[in-house]
């Protein structure tokens, strides 16, 4: 069995309606294998002690799950004046793309970047990108001939239960199920006790953000979200990403997957968002 690890990064606000508004949106789907998940976690929660060994005050190896290393912290030290602070959130992604790349995780994903001046729709980006990410997750069990789980980051109870429907309705409908591999609609998990959600929030957040705030969003919006210093994780990080990704074709031979890109500034393509220099 496995499992489609999803979280999010960014908000929908319009860029520039506010001092922290984001120029794009962006979710991000980890494939695990469950019998992976065992080394998986021990693997993470070492790099969190090894990493931030001040974060959580217990003793009990197995807590240190439960204290976060969120990604947009990450991202705050990646575009830090600081080369110390730098190195450290370099040091620590190294670790996550090691953790990723030992136990063959898949990526698979959108990102919205923001046309000037308008915000995303909450419900429609939110539930769409689900409903893309399942069918690549399921297209990616067929070809491995497996069943599997997606688990997202919870949310507000109404929102998780809108999105989870939506793909119960696909799942139920006269027409049949589109995505038997996926024998129930997506839950919702809290991040603090899963490693998956937590490493999907550092690739989602500290990774594909800011690759993608410098490949389709620097031009338009300079500033925090997309600080110069994000073009060493671009050169750093994009060829492993792109290695990571998920994608296949079709029977008409079109492909699909990966990490999807959908600009609404300049309408660049998806091949842009990985692709160094």
């Amino acid at each position: 069995m496995h499992f489609c690890f999803v979280d999010e990064s960014g908000g929908f606000e319009a860029p520039a309606a506010n001092p922290g508004a984001t120029p794009l949106m962006t979710l991000v789907g980890l494939i695990v294998d469950g019998a992976a998940l065992p080394a998986i976690t021990t693997q993470f929660i070492q790099a969190k002690m090894r990493f931030f060994p001040g974060k959580s005050t217990s003793k009990l190896f197995l807590d240190h799950i439960r204290d976060e290393v969120k990604g947009a912290d990450l991202r705050f030290s990646l575009r830090s004046s600081s080369r110390r602070d730098r190195r450290h959130a370099i040091g620590y992604l190294d670790r996550i793309l090691q953790i990723l790349n030992t136990h063959n995780v898949r990526l698979v994903g959108r990102v919205w970047i923001k046309p000037v001046g308008q915000p995303l729709d909450p419900d429609a980006t939110y539930t769409y990108a689900i409903q893309d990410i399942a069918r690549h997750f399921h297209a990616f069990l067929d070809a491995n001939n497996e069943n599997g789980l997606l688990l997202c980051d919870s949310r507000m109870h109404n929102q998780n239960a809108q999105v989870s429907h939506s793909v119960f309705t696909q799942k139920h409908g006269l027409r049949g199920d589109p995505l038997p591999r996926i024998p129930e609609a997506p839950v919702f998990g809290v991040s603090l006790n899963h490693a998956g959600l937590q490493l999907a929030d550092a690739v989602a957040s500290a990774l594909i953000f800011p690759i993608a705030s410098r490949v389709y969003c620097s031009h338009q919006w300079p500033g925090i979200h997309t600080d110069a210093h994000f073009e060493a994780v671009r050169q750093r990080y994009s060829a492993q990403l792109r290695a990571r990704e998920f994608r296949y074709q079709d029977l008409a031979g079109r492909t699909h997957g990966g990490i999807v890109v959908s600009d609404r500034l300049r309408s660049w393509p998806s091949s842009r968002l990985l692709r160094y220099p």
